[in-house]
């Protein structure tokens, strides 16, 4: 995997209170459903980390799950002027680093089936499709079909 795209200025790096306001102009942008402030607020003390460059990129939320020994990629979005560029790689890339070093044995993300590009990009990471899941909110059209994706970690020594 190359990330030719980003150039030394590219940081990914744990986010912070501040940042909050630039993630939630690029969840707007990305999500029917957008979180909120407060729900990123609380997010802080997960895995939230953000790809910068003078702005950030994007952004990723992970928690982990230390009873089945797994980590739940909860978020990934990139600001849609900076998209196939090496934002989400970078992001995923560092998620997996600081998941690997913790007793963690399997990263696992939802991902909506038509989102191809994702889905390639997962599987490029080494996750496979565990799963089809199904979602049905209130109405008719909040009905979803997604891939449930697992990336099993080797053991630590």
């Amino acid at each position: 995997m190359n990330d030719h795209s980003h150039d030394e200025s590219t940081v990914v790096r744990s986010a912070f209170e501040k940042d909050i306001d630039e993630v939630l102009e690029i969840e707007r942008l990305s999500f029917s459903a957008p979180w909120t402030y407060h729900y990123f607020k609380l997010s802080l003390n997960d895995l939230f980390i953000v790809c910068e460059q003078k702005e950030i990129l994007g952004y990723l939320i992970a928690c982990f799950c230390e009873t089945e020994k797994k980590a739940v990629i909860l978020k990934i979005a990139v600001h849609p002027d900076h998209r196939r560029k090496g934002a989400a790689k970078a992001l995923l890339k560092k998620s997996i680093q600081m998941i690997a070093k913790e007793d963690i044995g399997e990263v696992e993300l939802d991902v909506e089936m038509y989102q191809r590009g994702a889905v390639k990009l997962y599987e490029d990471f080494g996750f496979k499709i565990k799963r089809i899941a199904h979602f049905m909110g209130g109405l008719a059209e909040d009905y979803e079909t997604f891939y449930v994706m697992t990336l099993t970690l080797p053991k630590s020594e």
